[in-house]
């Protein structure tokens, strides 16, 4: 059961370095963006993030993908999850990232 995990660790990154090689200028934006919400709130969600920046050109999953690279090189952590206010997300619930 481990090696599953591990595979399966193995292959989201694979998968996020793979859209974030074809999004890297929405990356950079994502990541500017998510610092001054994180200093201004403490928390942040990747739909803030995008009210900021907007939809990438390219994979939405490049959001995905920014949030958590993001989250990771920050060190935060998931403190609980909220029904997206976006009626595109059709109610999806997001993660609210915390220090």
């Amino acid at each position: 059961m481990n090696e599953q995990l591990t595979l399966g660790d193995l292959l989201r990154d694979q998968g996020i370095a793979q859209v974030l090689s074809h999004n890297e200028s929405y990356a950079d934006r994502f990541h500017s963006a998510a610092d001054i919400l994180l200093n201004r709130h403490g928390e942040i969600t990747s739909v803030a993030v995008v009210e900021m920046v907007g939809m990438p050109d390219g994979s939405p999953n490049a959001i995905g993908a920014a949030m958590r690279t993001f989250a990771k090189h920050r060190g935060l952590h998931i403190d609980c999850y909220v029904k997206s206010p976006r009626p595109t997300r059709h109610s999806a619930v997001v993660a609210v990232w915390k220090l």
